[in-house]
């Protein structure tokens, strides 16, 4: 029975002047579009740049009168959503195959995209409510993450994705980086009262002169220019208020 019904009226659609009337509204209502589910199909461009667009497929299929699915066709140009204010911006720009949400605006909005300027600017046309205006808000329904920057009540957690992990908790910075930690800059300054360095079998290496304003406490030899400064002789021994020769 279900089979012979054509289009999306029902049986009683045309019962009453209320149902006929009721019918109408409804299929006026089907033309507004407000928001849906969408899964990123490109990106251009993105980086560090100005916040660019994206093509997305809508991932709620259409119906037919007859009950049957119909894929959507993809979207073209959706401006995407970056966390910015003024010139400081956190970007993580869309990937194709993530998830979110398309977001139709209630009026034109071809002159606004154009612009990109936040200046006022006249609709095109007297479309209301049309999937030519709509924006890009990505996040939902995707997986784990490889690469993360993580607030929590905790602190705060960075990870590379390859083994390297940045630690902010408790007022404890925590630094992991598998790769070394280089730093170029002219001046580095520590105001630490306690540094320590290295573990069991550790050797520092410093390749520049070095000025030590304070004592040097050391529970090993040390050695300048060959020489041990624990185990060195000294030559031209003699009693009486001479000097010794130099170490050897």
């Amino acid at each position: 029975m279900s089979e012979s019904i054509k289009g999306q009226q029902d049986f009683t659609t045309g019962s009453s002047e209320f149902n006929a009337a009721a019918f109408q509204i409804e299929q006026a209502m089907r033309k507004i579009n407000t928001a849906e589910p969408v899964r990123v199909v490109s990106v251009q461009p993105g980086a560090v740049g100005p916040v660019g667009m994206v093509s997305v497929q809508p991932l709620v299929n259409l119906v037919t009168g007859m009950g049957d699915g119909m894929t959507q066709s993809e979207l073209f140009s959706l401006p995407y959503m970056r966390v910015q204010g003024g010139e400081n911006a956190v970007i993580v720009d869309p990937k194709p195959g993530d998830m979110g949400l398309a977001v139709y605006a209630m009026r034109d909005t071809e002159g606004v995209k154009s612009n990109r300027d936040g200046s006022p600017a006249n609709p095109g046309s007297a479309r209301m409510y049309s999937k030519g205006d709509g924006f890009y808000v990505g996040g939902f329904l995707n997986g784990t993450p490889k690469r993360y920057l993580m607030i929590d009540d905790e602190g705060l957690t960075l990870d590379d994705g390859a083994g390297g992990r940045l630690e902010l908790k408790g007022g404890k910075l925590t630094i992991v980086a598998p790769a070394g930690i280089e730093s170029t800059s002219p001046t580095e300054v520590h105001n630490t009262p306690a540094l320590v360095m290295g573990g069991d079998g550790a050797t520092a290496t410093m390749n520049a002169n070095m000025q030590i304003n304070g004592s040097v406490t050391s529970t090993g030899d040390q050695v300048a220019g060959g020489i041990s400064q624990t185990g060195h002789t000294h030559t031209g021994v003699q009693p009486g208020s001479g000097s010794t020769g130099t170490p050897q």
